[in-house]
């Protein structure tokens, strides 16, 4: 099968993050599986990236279409995505319909795909994936009334698309909702962790360095968390629980420390915050690390804390829990299915998000608990990855959704 495979970013050709770990993910199961896929990106932002792995080197080839065109904003901010992501997706669109060897499929993640869908091949169906939907669930009044247009193109390319993928059950109704779209037309294909990747992943020597920079007192207990600094990550909600629970958690945990990963335009300002509660000794702000180093702190952390305001499957919680980490997470989107707090698969909290109460009384709950119990979690966290979440089994199931669609166009 050829797939024409559409989004803004792939990691590794542009920085780390859920989504473009997922396009990739995707892209190379799917060459894996002996497919063609043609990749349709912007320009790689990461000079020398390549990908190592004879699949991708045979099955997959990569367009590049200009995405910053204006030069007239801020990259990343609301006016250069206002009129920088469309224009890129009416490119994206043109270059798939001129391709020399059309595809027998078109997948796109988010506003990706508006290109395609305002003129689609009549025998090529769409099949788009929303994630995470952040334009509709923004709590900001002036972000809500900014991305209107782009709430409007994403309806669009949903009502054109032949199959629309919820990643986890509780956003299939959001999905609904959101884009107006029938539940018949809506597949449940569910976010997932290649495996044997990060096994590799994991340095020993990274992970000696750093228990040498963090770890090295034998009280100490080290949360993590991984995301962009934005306000939508709910890391201010997080110093917030840490400011109240401070106390208990030093009579808990006296060596305890909060580590962030990511960078972003919040970051200046969450600093200034974790200053002014009296944090700056306990919290530590990272920016961006290398993929080894990542995976060498989710084996350092004791717990990985994701306070999320609003997200879709998140893929760094699915990391932490392959990493055999307990996990406090916010109970929205896809995380209620990937965190249980009783049964087989116990492996942590939720919590509601933006509760910074709440997400204090979970930290002293999951910090007073004995090691063993924090070590049994992690075990069935890993479980519950291994069990629902491989990309090869997500893999197929998007392979037999293709395989419907085109079957029945």
């Amino acid at each position: 099968m050829i797939i024409a495979h559409l989004a803004r970013t792939c990691y590794p050709f542009q920085p780390y993050g859920g989504l473009e770990r997922h396009v990739y993910q995707l892209t190379l199961e799917l060459a894996r599986l002996g497919h063609r896929v043609e990749l349709y990106i912007q320009p790689p932002s990461r000079s020398g990236q390549q990908i190592d792995d004879p699949a991708w080197r045979e099955n997959v080839g990569s367009h590049y279409i200009p995405y910053d065109t204006t030069g007239l904003f801020r990259r990343n901010s609301i006016p250069d995505r206002l009129v920088n992501y469309p224009l890129f997706s009416l490119r994206v669109g043109q270059a798939v319909r001129r391709a020399s060897q059309l595809p027998q499929i078109v997948h796109a993640h988010g506003l990706a795909g508006y290109g395609y869908a305002r003129h689609s091949l009549a025998a090529v169906p769409l099949v788009l994936n929303p994630h995470g939907m952040e334009e509709f669930k923004n709590r900001s009044r002036p972000k809500k009334l900014a991305y209107a247009p782009f709430r409007q193109l994403l309806r669009q390319t949903a009502r054109q698309a032949a199959a629309t993928i919820a990643t986890d059950a509780a956003l299939i109704p959001e999905v609904e909702r959101f884009l107006h779209l029938p539940a018949s037309r809506i597949a449940l294909i569910p976010n997932a962790i290649a495996l044997d990747e990060l096994d590799r992943q994991t340095s020993q020597a990274q992970l000696t360095a750093l228990k040498t920079k963090f770890g090295g007192a034998d009280d100490h207990f080290i949360m993590l968390s991984v995301g962009r600094l934005e306000a939508n990550k709910g890391f201010e909600v997080m110093l917030k629980a840490l400011a109240l629970a401070r106390q208990q958690l030093e009579n808990q945990q006296p060596g305890w420390q909060w580590l962030v990963v990511g960078s972003g335009q919040e970051a200046a300002k969450l600093k200034h915050q974790a200053d002014r509660l009296g944090l700056a000794g306990k919290v530590e702000f990272l920016g961006a690390v290398d993929t080894p180093v990542l995976h060498a702190l989710y084996q350092l952390a004791d717990l990985f804390v994701h306070p999320t305001l609003y997200e879709g499957s998140s893929l760094v919680t699915l990391e932490a829990l392959a990493h055999r980490k307990p996990v406090i997470a916010s109970a929205t989107g896809g995380l209620p299915d990937k965190i249980f707090e009783t049964g087989f698969f116990e492996n942590g909290r939720l919590c509601a998000p933006g509760n910074a109460e709440r997400l204090a009384e979970r930290l002293v709950e999951m910090t007073a608990l004995p090691a063993e119990k924090l070590k049994n979690l992690g075990e069935q966290g890993r479980k519950l990855v291994e069990e629902r979440f491989s990309w090869q089994a997500a893999a197929r199931q998007t392979v037999e959704l293709y395989e419907s669609l085109t079957n029945s166009w």
